[in-house]
């Protein structure tokens, strides 16, 4: 398999764009046979893409966990997150993950649905919308679920400090910004609005389509 890969591919890949090369999976320079651990794999996936990636960018790790026969990785490219996989052995890198245990017309549902609330994610980004809210929170719980995966393209601050990480670092923002309940959003031109938001209400007042 061709390891040359082109610098542009890698931060193309892990973004929802991606999901034009659905299924695709880089191969990542040999490594001695047997089990990494989470850390040591999330280090390897981090320092291929820092070396692939094109100039000017970074990743960082956020964090990562354990999928069955892979580790799902969270990292920032130069502060915008993105979810990536990882072999255990160390040896593949996969872009996105697919579930060959559905069919395919509703994984090409699912696939439309993820573009669509991603678009609609990121549009509200674009136009400054901002979503305050608490790790402890409910309502904010329910409010992220309504996105999906495609939440980690919202502009969300974590108003509190999450137990056992450095999480909750915008603790300053949210009392510049006046914030006193969760969850809160605020719009571009000043309007905010307070609770668990239907996605039709963020369209309307973001101007975003659904």
């Amino acid at each position: 398999m061709n390891t040359n890969i082109n610098k542009y591919l890698i931060p193309g890949a892990i973004v929802v764009a991606g999901i034009l090369i659905a299924g695709a999976f880089v191969f990542i320079n040999y490594w001695p046979i047997g089990m990494l651990s989470s850390q040591a794999a999330a280090e390897k996936a981090i320092a291929f893409i820092n070396q692939n990636i094109e100039q000017g960018a970074t990743a960082t790790l956020v964090g990562m966990s354990e999928e069955k026969n892979v580790y799902k990785i969270s990292l920032k490219i130069n502060e915008t997150p993105y979810e990536s996989y990882i072999t255990k052995d160390g040896r593949f890198l996969f872009p996105t993950g697919i579930d060959l245990g559905v069919t395919a017309d509703t994984t090409s549902e699912k696939q439309s649905s993820a573009v669509a609330s991603a678009a609609f994610a990121q549009c509200l980004t674009e136009r400054g919308v901002k979503f305050y809210g608490a790790w402890w929170c409910p309502n904010c719980q329910n409010q992220k679920d309504k996105f999906g995966e495609a939440f980690q393209y919202v502009d969300y601050i974590e108003c509190e400090r999450v137990p056992g990480t450095s999480r909750g670092d915008t603790i300053d923002a949210c009392k510049a910004a006046n914030i006193e309940s969760f969850p809160t959003w605020d719009f571009s031109d000043g309007t905010r609005k307070t609770g668990d938001l239907p996605l039709e209400t963020l369209s309307e007042f973001s101007g975003c389509s659904l």
